[in-house]
């Protein structure tokens, strides 16, 4: 371009050299307006630059032409340390144990590596859960273990319980109520009450300890607030509600009260502790008898361990008219070889609430009834036709098909529960080995609870390597030779 024309008076020439450049960029395109400025520096060291590239690039491809050509090439060392290693990788990667391995590595499309690790974390715990309980249901269903055994199978039971909250844990445990055993059947009943009241999460039992010591010593408002937010943070657990309605009690505060024992209630359906409690509540604050008698029947049937004939007694005296229906109705829920009772049928749960919004809560209740049953059955020492015949009723009975859409999911559990664990059960309870609880210590009641604790995980830790070294045999046996 020609050269700038001299600045006005007045403008100096660093002003006058900026509007020239304002007017050539508003004249032309960029690219006509820049103009390359080579320095001889910048030549020689771009130059330099492509020089010592070339040359390693020259130097690297010998090498990487040998091993391309099976080690023929200059540096034919290297050629052979590539293959070895590239066989030494192919090696490990067909063994089992590597596949599984990559298999744990390697995350699905759109997943992390922390969502997989997690996902087989879960997995290995459902399977030990369902190991563990199955062993103990075994060891408490059969005539040929002893009381240290069923003892060792009610704990295992309740740590699986408060664990991991499974609905077969609690099931079983409430199945263990029934037993003849009135030592055995307070030690369930006792499993079921630390089961119901405890959290798997510490820091929830630790703020309800603390709620509980404000309560005792007056500090009833904050002891308040503390039920609220734990009930805010976990909505569907029983136990909060139950301890909050407790509090409202003691306030005098009795339509709260009611309402967190049916709350409780809901989301915990087998807790014969608030059945109770909410009976008490109706008789005693609303005088709803007939409510309260219901409320008295299902804990007692659910817990014979409890003083129900006493409350009764107390709640016949106050609607004598309550005592003859309950007598005509115990003829009827007698426990016999011929018939299912009506109440284990379908058509007493269908029509209610939980089986269709909450499925799980109605299959947890139905479960424990089915439970108890099969428990009385048991002690009638029933032959294998009279036991078909009864699992045959119930199996027709809760068939899915037979029943609306609406209760699929409620129906086809209890289906499969009755279909897949009963007979198969109770049929080889007495007959497979190695499938019964051990009795970890040789004290029922060992004072040292610690050591205690010790021994169980020592006793664990030898069954876990036990196995992986009868694992290993099997793979070195069938590995060729």
């Amino acid at each position: 371009p020609p050269p700038p024309p001299p600045p006005p008076p007045g403008r100096s020439r660093m002003c006058a050299s900026m509007a020239a450049v304002a007017r050539r960029r508003a004249a032309g395109p960029p690219a006509l307006l820049l103009r390359a400025r080579r320095s001889p520096l910048a030549v020689a060291t771009a130059s330099a630059a492509l020089a010592a590239i070339c040359c390693a690039f020259v130097a690297v491809l010998p090498g990487d032409l040998g091993f391309l050509c099976s080690g023929r090439g200059a540096w034919p060392a290297s050629a052979q340390r590539s293959r070895r290693r590239r066989l030494l990788v192919a090696q490990w990667a067909s063994r089992p144990d590597a596949k599984r391995v990559c298999d744990w590595l390697m995350p699905g499309p759109g997943q992390t590596s922390e969502q997989k690790g997690m996902e087989e974390l879960q997995e290995r715990w459902n399977r030990e859960e369902a190991e563990n309980v199955d062993k103990a249901k075994r060891t408490l269903q059969s005539p040929n273990t002893t009381i240290a055994q069923k003892r060792r199978g009610i704990e295992e039971l309740e740590y699986w319980a408060i664990r991991r909250g499974g609905y077969d844990a609690e099931i079983v445990l409430i199945g263990a109520l029934k037993h003849p055993d009135l030592d055995l059947a307070g030690q369930a009943h006792v499993s079921l009450k630390k089961t119901w009241e405890s959290h798997f999460n510490a820091w929830v039992n630790s703020a309800l300890s603390n709620a509980k010591a404000m309560t005792n010593f007056g500090k009833i408002d904050q002891a308040m607030k503390v039920y609220d937010k734990v009930i805010f943070e976990n909505p569907v657990w029983g136990e909060g509600y139950h301890l909050r309605a407790r509090l409202h009690n003691k306030m005098g505060n009795h339509t709260q009260t009611l309402r967190d024992l049916h709350s409780a209630l809901e989301y915990c359906p087998n807790n014969y502790v608030t059945m109770v409690e909410l009976g008490l509540t109706y008789m005693d604050k609303y005088q709803d008898y007939d409510k309260a008698e219901e409320l008295m029947n299902k804990a007692g049937d659910l817990c014979p361990v409890l003083p129900i004939k006493a409350i009764l007694g107390v709640l016949y005296s106050k609607a004598p008219y309550l005592k003859a229906k309950a007598e005509l109705d115990a003829k009827f829920n007698v426990v016999t070889l011929e018939a299912v009772p009506q109440r284990l049928l379908p058509e007493g749960w269908i029509h209610k609430f939980e089986a269709t919004e909450r499925p799980n809560q109605a299959f947890l209740r139905v479960g424990a009834e089915l439970e108890q049953w099969f428990a009385k059955v048991q002690q009638l020492n029933p032959t294998r036709h009279q036991q078909r015949k009864l699992w045959g009723m119930l199996v027709i009975a809760w068939d899915p098909d037979k029943h609306a859409r609406e209760l699929k999911s409620f129906t086809t559990q209890v289906h499969l529960a009755l279909k897949d664990r009963r007979e198969r059960e109770l049929m080889k309870a007495g007959a497979v080995e190695g499938k019964m609880m051990e009795v970890q210590a040789p004290d029922e009641y060992d004072a040292d609870a610690i050591t205690f604790l010790r021994q169980i995980r020592r006793d664990r830790r030898l069954q876990r390597e036990k196995a992986e070294a009868q694992a290993e045999m099997e793979r070195s046996e069938a590995a060729p030779a």
